[in-house]
């Protein structure tokens, strides 16, 4: 509680979260099952990972890149056996600066394709568009590794819908330490520092060579954790908060619940 002059403010945090029900059933769906069972093969023999953003300096694309790039640098065993689907959602692409960032990208996955692929294997698959949702479920569903790594986010959602749509509860979740949903999910998602490049390296091989055992644990604990505090319990838990100030209020004007997230 904070007195301000002749105000009682109330500070809370409140993380959002998603609408899990509707993505798990989305997941579920003939569709996006037909969709999730062709990428699959497509590929055969490979571990899908998936890093799905908006153009964005926050998102942490070029570092994740140069991550993949070392991970093939430094482990051989990944070569021909782990492909990288980068979805870049097209945004402020008018404005130069982004502009620029886009051919950045471009670039980076020019010289990873260049130097590692061969005549049956494509490192890194490459969307520069907007997926339709089953698009996306699918995406979620057919890849074994999620890389979700901004360099800096409030929350990412991305995290939850990925585990949200992991209704096999299998796969493995990196994760940026400095995404907000990190705070909710440290204990099994593989949380990196988007800024050291060789540890996240690392660290894809270590999802690589993870156990099913293992992944389906933490996948299990993940998605009761994005079951339960999802987007209803986000909104119940800030209106509550706002309504245990009313009594307080002499009127409605004098009461208010500011959001930031």
């Amino acid at each position: 509680m904070i007195r301000f002059e002749k105000r009682e403010i109330r500070v809370g945090h409140f993380p959002i979260g998603i609408d899990f029900d509707s993505f798990e059933h989305g997941a579920k769906s003939e569709t996006v099952e037909q969709r999730a069972q062709r990428l699959r093969v497509t590929f055969p023999g490979c571990q899908l990972i998936l890093g799905s953003d908006r153009l964005d300096y926050s998102k942490g694309i070029p570092e994740r890149l140069r991550a993949f790039r070392t991970a093939l640098e430094r482990h051989p065993e990944l070569r021909g056996r782990v492909i990288l689907i980068q979805v870049v959602v097209p945004s402020r692409v008018e404005i130069p600066r982004y502009h620029e960032f886009k051919e950045r990208i471009d670039r980076l996955v020019g010289d990873i394709n260049g130097r590692f692929s061969t005549s049956t294997w494509l490192p890194v698959q490459y969307h520069f568009r907007s997926l339709d949702r089953d698009d996306l479920l699918a995406h979620y569903r057919a890849c074994d590794i999620g890389f979700v790594t901004p360099l800096k986010d409030g929350m990412n959602l991305v995290a939850k819908e990925y585990c949200a749509c992991r209704i096999e509860e299998n796969g493995v979740l990196i994760l940026s330490q400095f995404a907000g949903a990190a705070e909710q999910l440290k204990r099994d998602a593989v949380l990196v520092n988007p800024y050291d490049v060789e540890q996240m390296a690392d660290t894809i091989l270590t999802a690589f060579r993870m156990s099913e055992a293992e992944r389906s644990a933490r996948m299990k604990r993940m998605r009761r954790v994005v079951s339960h505090e999802d987007v209803f319990l986000w909104v119940d838990s800030f209106l509550k908060a706002g309504a245990s100030l009313l009594p307080r209020s002499t009127s409605a004007r004098q009461c208010g619940v500011k959001i930031a997230h």
